[in-house]
């Protein structure tokens, strides 16, 4: 699999922003040797958690290393039709990761997340845990 391109998603966000392994090693050494992305869902979600927590962890920076991926027209067609698919398999995954999955089929990414389990339902999606992107290369 090629690592040299790769989605981040929140849940590895957070562990980089709150300095918990393996996550912070992987977002480390994402943003040091591939191309990051995030979706425009998970600058959502992570903004969302600062203004929950009503405290910066350092997100604007973290942002500012990544290419922000939007939820278009084709990503919005390819979502429908995979949370259709998810539920026709009862697979559901939750709307916000479904439509994460659907950004990163558009646009042939894997995505490196502590939440496997979600994102393994997903058919087509290249799916990396921390320990799985640290042992490549």
């Amino acid at each position: 699999m090629d690592s040299s391109r790769v989605c981040l998603d929140t849940s590895v966000l957070i562990a980089y922003l709150k300095g918990r392994e393996p996550g912070a090693t992987a977002v480390e050494r994402a943003v040091k040797d591939a191309a990051c992305y995030i979706t425009s869902i998970t600058v959502y979600e992570l903004l969302f958690g600062v203004a929950r927590a009503q405290k910066q962890i350092g997100e604007q920076e973290l942002l500012g290393l990544m290419i922000i991926l939007p939820f278009d027209e084709l990503a919005a067609r390819r979502a429908a039709t995979l949370h259709d698919d998810l539920i026709r398999r009862n697979q559901e995954i939750g709307v916000k990761d479904m439509l994460i999955a659907a950004i990163c089929l558009e646009h042939d990414l894997p995505i490196l997340t502590l939440n496997d389990r979600h994102f393994n339902r997903t058919p087509g999606l290249a799916v990396l845990t921390p320990e799985l992107f640290l042992t490549q290369k």
